[in-house]
């Protein structure tokens, strides 16, 4: 059974969307974890030190993750029938 254009572009937004938030958690705890092995933040680093570096890779690993999660979504459209 082949689903419906609508439940693609649904599925694939769902998906583009949790992988994306996914990301943008998981890679700024990985930005802060390497951040603080290499010397880049201090724990003694006021808010501005970690925005400045936080906010910019939690946006690139979101934007970065949008097409995967899109894709996913798409092709789990084609294999979960909808109950």
């Amino acid at each position: 059974m082949d689903p419906s254009p609508a439940r693609r572009v649904r599925w694939a937004m769902r998906g583009a969307l949790i992988l994306a938030l996914l990301a943008v958690v998981l890679g700024g705890l990985f930005t802060a974890i390497i951040g603080l092995f290499t010397g880049q933040l201090t724990t003694s680093a006021g808010w501005g030190e970690w925005l400045r570096v936080l906010v910019p890779a939690m946006l690139i690993w979101g934007l970065g993750a949008l097409p995967f999660g899109a894709a996913l979504g798409f092709f789990a459209s084609l294999i979960w029938r909808e109950v």
